[in-house]
């Protein structure tokens, strides 16, 4: 898996505030308490001094330190169940002001050893869908909400099968990829018409990866291409530009929407490449849409962009009638 370095340290940021304000929490409780019950302040002063005094007293007088630790575990016995006695007589459980940590794996440190612990990577997952969620609608957009009903029944000779039929395929493979998912799954190219679903379902695959704590690099081919022209001259913000490239080089999955309507130059086909061509070297996998037949793209890119987008890539073919103008006539 392949972290968003901004994204994981936001992520352990989000720990450090959680941490903190569970100790304000904590300091506000024993706060309260000691205002209500002021025994309970000295039974914890107690607690907390007579460990070190009695074992110092023991060994500076020669005594034996089994009886002073005997002496002191029946001492704090005693405290703790007079303490727990008045918790409950404020109507508190016994445990009220026990500060334990957040999380009991690491302590609170987001660490277990030198790997990242599972409460980071939580906060991590949260983030990453909040952050894909500005420029997805993965909240109104899942596999639950997509509807076969769209797609005509009948069958079409030239396909061989009904819209509806492929386009169940279609989704069953979508869901399989998503459930399925690993950083070095298969590519997938969604082509067909516009309005047929493709960047819905690759929004559906988005959020369920994204779910599960796979980072996602989603754009258009043509902000894609803007990206890297910042790049090479100097046309924009080129930190940026770099950030978000790098997210597209890096993302343990990168989906390239409407591939295709961008300008046919050099430079695109270039930029295009260089990127396709790093991933699939890398084996980091790709989900490209497009309005364009698997036959058209060696019209409009190179014979390498064509050749790599029909060899290592399974294609799905999108068919049935434009869903948006459908949608148009309903209202």
């Amino acid at each position: 898996m392949a972290y968003d370095r901004k994204i994981l340290a936001a992520a352990r940021r989000a720990l450090e505030r959680d941490r903190a304000a569970r100790a304000e929490e904590m300091e506000a409780r024993r706060r309260d308490v000691y205002a209500r019950a002021p025994r309970i302040r000295a039974i914890d002063r107690e607690l907390s001094s007579t460990a070190a005094a009695v074992l110092k007293a023991a060994l500076e007088s020669g005594g034996d330190p089994e009886a002073a630790i005997t002496q002191l575990r029946d001492r704090n016995l005693s405290l703790q169940e007079e303490r727990a006695s008045l918790l409950g007589q404020l109507g508190l459980p016994a445990d009220y002001l026990a500060d334990r940590p957040l999380c009991p794996k690491c302590g609170d440190t987001g660490y277990q050893g030198s790997a990242t612990c599972d409460c980071v990577k939580e906060r991590y997952t949260i983030l990453l869908k909040e952050q894909l969620s500005t420029v997805l609608p993965i909240q109104d957009q899942n596999f639950d909400k997509f509807r076969l009903d769209y797609y005509p029944t009948r069958v079409d000779s030239r396909l061989g099968d009904s819209p509806r039929e492929i386009m169940a395929d279609n989704l069953y493979e979508c869901r399989t990829y998503a459930k399925e998912f690993t950083p070095h799954a298969p590519n997938l190219l969604f082509y067909g018409s516009t309005g047929l679903g493709k960047t819905f379902l690759s929004t559906c695959i988005a959020e369920e990866v994204s779910a599960r704590g796979f980072s996602i690099a989603y754009d258009t081919a043509i902000n894609i291409i803007a990206t890297y022209e910042t790049i090479k001259f100097g046309n924009g913000d080129g930190e940026a530009a770099a950030e978000r490239a790098a997210r597209y080089e890096r993302a343990d999955l990168l989906i390239i929407d409407d591939m295709g309507t961008e300008m046919g130059t050099a430079f695109t086909v270039s930029a295009l490449y260089n990127l396709i061509n790093s991933r699939l070297m890398a084996k980091r996998p790709i989900i490209i849409n497009t309005n364009l037949l698997p036959e058209q793209l060696s019209d409009k890119y190179s014979p390498a962009v064509a050749s790599r987008l029909r060899g290592e890539f399974k294609p799905l073919h999108f068919v049935g009638d434009d869903i948006r103008l459908m949608k148009k006539k309903q209202r």
